[in-house]
């Protein structure tokens, strides 16, 4: 009789415990909710707080803030900036570039102008790029200054040293002496690096790449 008793009291616990952790899992959802409603209050009476302090409206701090950053306003919201209450104007200049202007909600003077970091590093990347190519092009223009022979020379030269194709020419500094880069990949496949004085076209050393190397190595193997 009392295997019988065992499987009800049974059954009813795990009800009890299905409606127990549905209980908890609703608690804990209208918490949540309760928590960020809180959150979106705070913000409004911050809004609030601080709207009260201003003395100049939002379209007035709109217009300062265009005549100190000629551009298109996008956010504007007040913010406690160090105990001043003041407007954060977001506005994108004729560059492109996002500056936060922020204005005293009170007198209407412009504080400060602080340009996006994002947008800055950005840039100061693609202006290192530019420096970078520049630079090159500069080397360049140096070297060809001082070579004697043109770059149509050097390349019969190294053909006559290395019988090939011809796939990439260019002025370097080896050491130095001022030389012709000639890449040539012969009729077996292999890629040489034919090194020419650009001022005398005596070929200086013939360089055999040495992935190509490996890889023939390997296929002997």
């Amino acid at each position: 009789m009392k295997k019988k008793f065992i499987v009800p009291a049974l059954a009813a616990a795990i009800v009890g415990g299905g409606v127990a952790g549905s209980l908890l899992n609703t608690s804990a959802f209208a918490a949540n909710n309760d928590s960020k409603s809180k959150v979106e209050v705070t913000d409004q009476q911050e809004q609030k707080q601080l709207a009260k302090e201003a003395t100049i409206t939002k379209e007035e701090a709109i217009s300062a803030a265009l005549k100190e950053v000629t551009g298109k306003a996008g956010d504007t919201e007040l913010e406690d900036e160090d105990g001043t209450v003041v407007y954060g104007v977001e506005v994108t200049d004729d560059q492109g570039k996002q500056q936060d202007v922020k204005v005293d909600a009170k007198t209407g003077k412009v504080l400060k102008v602080e340009a996006d970091d994002e947008n800055e590093k950005g840039d100061n990347e693609e202006k290192e790029d530019k420096d970078g190519e520049v630079s090159d092009k500069q080397e360049q223009q140096q070297l060809e200054k001082e070579a004697k022979i043109s770059a149509e020379e050097s390349t019969s030269i190294a053909l006559k040293e290395v019988k090939g194709q011809v796939t990439d020419t260019e002025l370097e500094d080896e050491d130095g002496a001022v030389v012709y880069g000639v890449e040539i990949t012969d009729d077996q496949g292999k890629k040489h690096d034919v090194k020419i004085d650009a001022k005398t076209g005596k070929v200086l050393k013939v360089d055999v790449d040495d992935e190509n190397d490996s890889e023939s190595d390997s296929e002997q193997e």
